[in-house]
């Protein structure tokens, strides 16, 4: 019952490769969004967002409605949104719930650092090139390359303070990840049959299933 989380560069194509895992591996998806959406209890939402609502429906068990209302609160707020310390105590307890249940991606969340010892734990950071970033960024937002570099700068920021913050660590440290893949150098097909490898190399080392 393996676990791969993701942590990413701004931009970098991280919730696509993770897409395409869950698809093949017959993973679940936690990110915020699926909480955000929890909070609604939107069944409609969560089929029409996430690859294979099964596998996404069982992960609204581990959801509790505070855990929903604090992650759609704090993401409705743009500014400092991830300082909150309410936030940080309901993702960690969710983050471990969801590890315990297995075979998930998660996206995000400092999940690298809150399971950096767990033995079923695969640790991935996904970049690319800020000129690659911007290119796909103004293709699928629609915004310029002064607009995208501002959000760019935005989101990393927020997420590396967040991982200062609450672990003490370095964001972008290397140390932290099992594979750190620079797709301005692999393709993402690419990226995909590495890690589907190792998770299937550990499933028959483990014996399990």
């Amino acid at each position: 019952m393996a676990i791969i989380t993701f942590s990413k560069e701004y931009g970098a194509e991280s919730d696509e490769l993770a897409r395409r895992l869950a698809l093949r591996l017959d993973y679940a998806i936690l990110d915020k969004q699926l909480v955000a959406a929890a909070a609604k209890r939107s069944d409609q939402l969560l089929a029409s967002e996430h690859p294979g609502f099964r596998r996404q429906s069982r992960l609204l068990q581990l959801v509790d409605e505070h855990a929903a209302e604090t992650v759609r609160k704090v993401l409705s707020h743009p500014s400092g949104r991830l300082a909150a310390t309410d936030y940080y105590e309901v993702t960690v307890d969710l983050v471990r719930r969801a590890a315990a249940a297995g075979n998930i991606i998660i996206m995000g969340w400092g999940a690298q650092c809150i399971l950096a010892e767990h033995p079923d734990a695969l640790h991935v950071r996904v970049v690319k090139s800020l000129e690659d970033r911007l290119a796909w960024m103004k293709q699928h937002f629609a915004m310029d390359a002064a607009e995208a570099r501002q959000l760019i700068k935005t989101e990393e920021q927020e997420s590396a303070s967040y991982v200062e913050r609450f672990f003490k660590r370095s964001w972008d440290d290397p140390h932290l990840y099992h594979l750190v893949f620079n797709l301005s150098r692999i393709s993402l097909n690419e990226a995909e049959d590495l890690i589907a490898v190792w998770i299937d190399r550990r499933r028959l080392e483990s014996g399990r299933r």
